[in-house]
């Protein structure tokens, strides 16, 4: 035999030993001296105890999120479908701007945008209304307020603001695009 065999056949029997040691390794462990086990033992008893506390901690963190959550949807709107959903935002509108003595224009409702497909939240869908309305500054600002503090979540996507007369410059022309928000399961 010429060396480069005897090289290949010492490591592989090298190799069969190591993988025969990691096979019955469990097995070896019994030979081991009975405080050492017990010691082994306390550990694994010690971590699993552990993971059950952690267990515990994260059943009430996940439940603390249902709330939170639950609490979060409520301002969801509560329409079966899109359209439904859009006569809400539409109601929501005119209360706000019957209350700021403001009359409204033109109001329409936009089609339906679907979460794009990087967005971690697909569950929802967001559906707008754009309204025009000439009004005031203080106005303005009185409805924009009123539409950000809403019961729904609503936010204001785009707003358009001009002048109406540059000589009566507290009068403006207002279009904003309000969205609402409806859980997408519905439709």
């Amino acid at each position: 035999m010429n060396r480069e065999r005897k090289y290949i056949l010492i490591v592989g029997a090298v190799l069969l030993l190591v993988g025969v040691i990691y096979r019955f390794l469990p097995e070896f462990e019994g030979f081991q001296p009975m405080s050492d086990d017990i010691a082994l033992k306390q550990r694994k008893i010690l971590k699993y105890q552990q993971m059950v506390q952690e267990r515990n901690a994260l059943q009430e963190e996940q439940l603390a999120l249902n709330r939170a959550l639950e609490r979060a949807e409520s301002g969801l709107l509560t329409g079966e479908t899109p359209a439904l959903a859009a006569v809400d935002i539409q109601n929501i509108l005119n209360d706000i701007a019957g209350r700021s003595k403001v009359e409204v224009s033109a109001m329409r409702v936009l089609q339906p945008v679907e979460p794009e497909e990087k967005a971690t939240v697909k569950d929802y869908l967001t559906i707008p209304v754009q309204i025009t309305f000439n009004t005031s500054v203080r106005q303005l600002k009185e409805i924009l307020y009123r539409i950000e503090t809403s019961l729904k979540l609503l936010r204001v996507s785009e707003m358009r603001v001009r002048l109406g007369n540059i000589k009566q410059a507290e009068k403006v022309f207002a279009t904003l695009t309000v969205e609402g928000f409806m859980k997408k399961n519905k439709i």
